[in-house]
């Protein structure tokens, strides 16, 4: 049918958009992502339309353009939340906390990180609960909090560890360093490298 084949090419200009934003070709991938959006919107296909709106809001924020990843982002969010969709819930809550952590405005970005964090914990996601508990121990680094912070993180490693993730590993351990030189404890530093 032709609602069939119209998800699929909205997926692929999806994709294609995906893959230009890779290439750092923006401009094309925004293109795209519009294209995507136009038939999800057509075709009334709420899952489709939320990852591309996220995908839309990804690219305003690395612009700078908070705001506008913040309007894409909670446009998103309200999708997930309708169609029940957990994991994409999570993921669009953990992005507005990014958003809101790289305009300094840390209490709203630890706020959505939570939220982010139990849905993550719920559905038994751990790359994402991973994730969660590193941006909050980052939160709590940034207030000055530095044992709540290496809390965090530290829950974060065990994760990471746990499923191999030696990216996530190393994210965790340059961390937890960085809040033990914020505190003056040179030497723990040292422990963890």
């Amino acid at each position: 049918s032709k609602l069939f084949y119209l998800k699929y090419i909205g997926a692929s200009l999806n994709n294609i958009g995906f893959l230009a934003r890779s290439q750092g070709d923006i401009a094309k991938a925004l293109e795209y992502y519009n294209k995507s959006l136009k038939i999800y919107e057509e075709i009334k296909e709420p899952q489709g339309t939320a990852v591309t709106i996220n995908n839309i809001g990804f690219i305003y924020q690395n612009l700078g353009d908070i705001p506008k990843a913040l309007d894409y982002y909670h446009r998103s969010l309200k999708i997930q939340e309708a169609i029940k969709d957990k994991k994409g819930t999570a993921t669009s809550l953990k992005k507005i906390g990014i958003s809101y952590n790289n305009q300094g405005v840390i209490l709203s970005a630890l706020e959505y990180y939570q939220k982010s964090l139990k849905i993550y914990e719920e559905i038994k996601h751990k790359t994402g609960t991973a994730y969660s508990l590193n941006n909050i121990g980052y939160v709590y680094n940034s207030k000055g909090d530095i044992p709540k912070a290496l809390e965090y993180y530290h829950k974060s490693l065990k994760i990471y560890e746990e499923i191999k993730d030696k990216k996530g590993i190393a994210i965790s351990l340059n961390n937890m360093g960085g809040a033990y030189n914020k505190a003056g404890n040179f030497h723990m530093t040292i422990e963890y490298c």
